[in-house]
């Protein structure tokens, strides 16, 4: 008979052992994986015309017998932006070098189809169910120009807050990988690599997503115009994402003295924060809400970011005239919320004015309230919008809001839409100045 030390030893050597053939069985079915698809797998390249030069690098994998390919929007876009200047090229895990055309896109799901001059003969099925949280998938990319890589991780549902469809990977994307396949340990793929946000925490589309795009393209073959279809994509998307806003039921939350918006939609995270110090004599209270992620048009241009912040401001033994100093010192950086440059955009073109807002506090009636308290507020607010110039009746929207009648106290109102119509815009800005309640 054993006695108790063997017992314990013989315990954990087969634990070690069922360890042990666990991670040689991974192993091996991982080696597997990359044999059967390696062949189906490409570096995407985007290369500028003048130098004959790499401008910069993604990966693609082949998804039919024809010789499409699906890669990321981002990897490709500067080939869309400017044909002139930049060519597409694949490099096969054998070495082989091509060509490629463009021939659809999704920008709101940062997709792209493409088409060798030469299609491989191998190709990855699309998966038309979706993973359980917690099953292993596998990313396939080209990290940092090194060759291919297979990086094992973690299904976890479609991430919470924003208003974009991601599978949250819990593997490590570099970059590089954009635009490579995560498939399950059937081979089929369940999504394409698209962002990480470091410690083992990436992001993937959906391949439902890719589904519709290959099912676009074959409804509608080359005759796609890619301007036109860039514009119907983000008109469609700012009416979904604006229809959700005003929709939804909107909380107000106490802010100083104050009561302002709250999280509208999951899709926007508030987060909040107080700064006060013996050397600041204002204390001032802020919440900023925001959603997540936003569409990528070019290395200088995104849109599709819905923004708001809100700011309280008081001190107690300051004259209203250090008070107002300090507070338009304060208050005098802001910026909109996402990049475009000269080639995007016009110039903000601002109205200013003075407006009157009553005083209505919830769940009071006017007349229980000090006479004093029954005067409006009074702010200064600018409403400001820039065009986007590819795409005339889409705008960013700059909106703030600075109360201007207390000695002591004072509340800042913000919003940057990006990429909406006139029509947006204006329902969205007569319903959050209608939201915030003064004391």
């Amino acid at each position: 008979m054993l006695n108790l030390s063997a017992r314990l030893l013989t315990l954990l050597l087969c634990c070690f052992a069922g360890v042990a053939f666990s991670n040689l069985a991974a192993a091996q079915g991982y080696e597997q994986l990359y044999s059967d698809y390696r062949g189906s797998l490409y570096q995407i390249r985007l290369i500028e015309k003048s130098s004959n030069s790499k401008a910069g690098l993604g990966s693609g994998f082949q998804i039919s017998e024809d010789g499409l390919i699906a890669t990321n929007y981002h990897v490709v876009a500067e080939a869309v932006s400017d044909p002139d200047k930049y060519v597409l090229e694949y490099l096969s895990v054998d070495g082989v070098k091509g060509t490629l055309e463009l021939l659809d896109i999704d920008v709101i799901n940062d997709l792209a189809l493409l088409r060798q001059d030469n299609p491989g003969k191998e190709y990855i099925q699309l998966a038309e169910d979706t993973p359980k949280k917690g099953e292993t998938i596998v990313s396939l990319g080209n990290p940092l120009d090194l060759g291919m890589t297979l990086i094992p991780g973690t299904y976890n549902g479609i991430a919470g807050g924003s208003f974009y469809d991601r599978i949250h990977f819990a593997g490590s994307i570099n970059p590089g990988m954009s635009g490579g396949p995560a498939i399950n340990t059937r081979g089929q793929v369940v999504g394409i690599n698209v962002a990480t946000a470091g410690n083992q925490v990436s992001f993937l589309v959906p391949v439902d997503k890719l589904a519709t795009l290959l099912q676009h393209f074959r409804q509608h073959g080359n005759a796609v115009d890619l301007h036109k279809l860039t514009h119907q994509q983000l008109l469609d998307n700012q009416q979904r994402i604006i229809d959700s806003i005003l929709k939804a039921d909107w909380q107000r939350r106490p802010l100083g003295e104050a009561k302002v918006v709250g999280e509208i939609v999951p899709a926007i995270q508030c987060w909040g924060n107080t700064q006060e110090s013996d050397d600041n004599p204002v204390k001032r209270i802020d919440k900023g809400c925001t959603g997540q992620e936003v569409v990528f048009l070019s290395e200088e241009f995104n849109t599709g970011r819905v923004e708001y912040e809100f700011f309280w401001l008081e001190a107690k033994d300051l004259l209203p005239s250090r008070f107002y100093a300090e507070y338009e010192q304060q208050m005098s950086s802001f910026y909109p919320g996402n990049t475009a440059g000269e080639k995007d955009v016009t110039k903000f073109h601002c109205r200013q004015a003075f407006t009157a807002q009553e005083r209505n506090a919830e769940g009071e009636a006017p007349e229980s309230k000090p006479e004093r308290n029954q005067e409006p507020i009074v702010a200064r607010t600018s409403y400001c919008v820039r065009r986007y110039k590819k795409f005339p009746d889409l705008y960013d929207i700059f909106f703030l809001s600075l109360s201007v009648d207390r000695k002591n106290r004072a509340l800042v109102s913000h919003f940057t839409l990006s990429g909406f119509t006139q029509e947006s815009a204006e329902a969205f800005t007569e319903k959050f100045t209608s939201e915030i309640q003064w004391p």
